[in-house]
């Protein structure tokens, strides 16, 4: 069976996984109370897996299944073919593999990181992020309810975020510049992030790039909200033009903002916003940056009138 067809399959089918997902936690997931850091998320992508290969075999028309990595990688899912000897070593039987991030919308900030090296991701390879929240279904009780979701090809999202670390001084290491000394035909650091100040952002960074005796790295590469802020004007042109000209970008950016609106909301300056409300046929005069804001955004299909700036 054709890759980009399964693909494309799984991908349409992943939100209805959530429905039934959903459906599930109201009926058995129900708890008094919901905390935030409850590890909950990680049960919602595991309930993922399981959905998925239900829905597949319902489906009857993919001759695939979701397989789950034995042990501690980047990627937790791999889509198999069914009924085929599959080695996760040599990737032999598969046809993708998907790595699953889960946030909550109601924490201060979601710890969910993508910091996979672009070298380690294959073209066809999924970035699966569920959004969820503690969400009340009867008088005294709530359930964990996945509100949106975002399946798609895990280069374009990469490719963005290390665009936009170098674009606030952040950059990679040269091999044949390594801080460790390592001799450029087999330096294993190639490619690591470091940020402005020279510090690694993964602990497989160079050792002499360490932040200090405490902190062993960084660890804000690749934070799945994070990665979209902008702190100069080159940063904030990066990501727009790379919006316009990269689909994946697009839509991972739309994800992102759709769902904490205050990151979209930053991305702007007053005078943009007003511009954006002008076109839309909306009077701004004398409206704070929160008013004109929340009007655009109840406007359908907003963020088609923010990409044009």
């Amino acid at each position: 069976m054709d890759q980009n067809y399964v693909y494309e399959k799984i991908s349409q089918l992943s939100s209805v996984a959530c429905e039934r997902m959903n459906q599930f936690s109201a009926q058995i997931l129900k708890t008094r109370g919901g905390r935030i850091g409850s590890g909950m998320g990680a049960l919602l992508e595991a309930l993922w897996g399981y959905m998925m290969n239900q829905i597949i075999l319902e489906e009857n028309d993919l001759d695939c299944e979701i397989a789950w990595f034995p042990d501690n990688q980047y990627n937790d899912f791999s889509c198999i073919r069914r009924d085929t000897v599959w080695d996760s070593t040599t990737r032999t039987g598969e046809y993708f593999r998907i790595e699953a991030k889960s946030m909550n919308v109601g924490a201060d900030e979601s710890k969910a990181h993508f910091a996979a090296l672009d070298r380690e991701i294959e073209k066809n390879d999924a970035l699966l992020i569920l959004v969820w929240e503690w969400r009340k279904i009867d008088d005294f009780h709530f359930s964990p309810i996945v509100i949106d979701s975002f399946f798609d090809r895990a280069k374009g999202v990469a490719m963005l975020r290390d665009a936009l670390h170098i674009a606030r001084g952040g950059y990679f290491v040269d091999s044949r510049h390594c801080p460790d000394g390592c001799q450029s035909y087999c330096c294993t650091h190639k490619g690591e992030p470091l940020n402005a100040e020279g510090k690694r952002e993964r602990l497989s960074g160079p050792e002499a790039t360490r932040p200090s005796l405490k902190v062993s790295y960084a660890a804000n590469f690749g934070g799945l909200v994070r990665m979209l802020k902008t702190d100069n004007e080159n940063a904030r042109n990066v990501l727009r033009n790379i919006r316009r000209q990269n689909l994946v970008a697009d839509h991972y950016i739309s994800f992102i903002h759709k769902n904490f609106p205050n990151e979209e909301k930053n991305q702007y300056t007053v005078g943009e916003l007003r511009r954006v409300a002008t076109s839309l046929g909306m009077n701004s005069s004398g409206m704070s940056k929160d008013a004109l804001y929340n009007a655009i955004r109840s406007i359908e299909n907003y963020q088609t009138a923010l990409k044009s700036i």
